[in-house]
């Protein structure tokens, strides 16, 4: 999925990350927000980030923007 984030990213367009959570998974907020900032530090040197990860409902949330 990276890979599509950085075809956007270069289209200089801002890129909304979402991450549902279903049933129990819910109690395991820690795992996802791991994983978005795996996510982040991928793709350190081509964006900044817009929008922290949070949590909404039960959705995980992160928006990046492309580098200027």
């Amino acid at each position: 999925k990276i890979k599509h984030i950085k075809k956007f990213l270069e289209q200089q367009d801002k890129v909304k990350v979402s991450m549902m959570f279903r049933g129990r998974e819910i109690a395991f907020t820690e795992i996802g927000r791991k994983l978005m900032d795996q996510i982040k530090a991928a793709l350190a040197d081509e964006c900044v980030m817009d929008q922290e990860p949070r949590l909404e409902g039960r959705n995980m949330i992160m928006i990046v923007a492309p580098k200027k």
